[in-house]
């Protein structure tokens, strides 16, 4: 039984990759240099998602926060992995393990450097600095990753289209929890989904560069 291929992004989509990273690496410089102040829109995002202590959406919220804590993040990539392994899909274990653990390292890095306060009013006090959100990097590394692994085995376009929706809703999701409970201003979270993206598709681009056979020139 022949092996499902590998999907590997389009050339412009890993050029999009390149150029999402070097505009949160400056947007991280930018708001290191202004000493963490929030832009405007992330004061008037702050006060329209505010969610009450105790309500059905701050429940939810907190449900989101621990789903996607490290720890949930952290199982979630072992179970696909062990699943994947199981499968025989090794290089597709490799990418989703490779965009987990260079994403986490890019975030802590960047949270590092920029050393962003988070905001002052916060309903959950998680450790480490503001920007970038590392649960949306996790949410939308994870989707994009598991797009890729579906994308080998799923031809229909209606059915792909419908995971990619899911993937984006649940980034969103996680996107607004951290707004919502107040542990991030959104351009932690934009930064965050935009920095998870791209290591999903970067790191995918790789696994397809490296396991692609390459035929020698012929001399003449």
């Amino acid at each position: 039984m022949p092996r499902a291929p590998r999907p590997s992004p389009r050339p412009a989509t890993t050029v999009a990759a390149i150029v999402a990273i070097a505009l949160l690496c400056l947007g991280g410089a930018w708001v290191a240099l202004s000493g963490g102040e929030p832009f405007a829109l992330d004061t008037a995002w702050h006060g329209a998602v505010a969610v009450a202590p105790g309500s059905v959406a701050y429940y939810l919220a907190a449900a989101l926060a621990t789903i996607g804590s490290s720890i949930g993040v952290g199982i979630c990539v072992a179970v696909a992995a062990a699943v994947l392994l199981l499968l025989r899909r090794w290089g597709d274990a490799v990418a989703v393990v490779a965009s987990a653990l260079i994403g986490v390292a890019c975030s802590e890095g960047l949270k590092m450097l920029v050393a962003r306060p988070r905001p002052i009013d916060a309903l959950l006090h998680p450790p480490g600095s503001s920007y970038p959100s590392g649960h949306a990097m996790g949410a939308a590394m994870l989707a994009t990753a598991l797009v890729f692994v579906l994308f080998a085995v799923v031809r229909s376009p209606r059915l792909r289209a419908l995971i990619v929706t899911t993937a984006t809703v649940w980034t969103l999701l996680m996107m607004w929890s951290r707004t919502a409970l107040h542990v991030h201003w959104l351009s932690d979270t934009v930064a965050g989904a935009l920095l998870g993206w791209a290591v999903a598709v970067l790191a995918r681009g790789a696994l397809h560069f490296f396991s692609t056979p390459r035929t020698s020139p012929v001399l003449s």
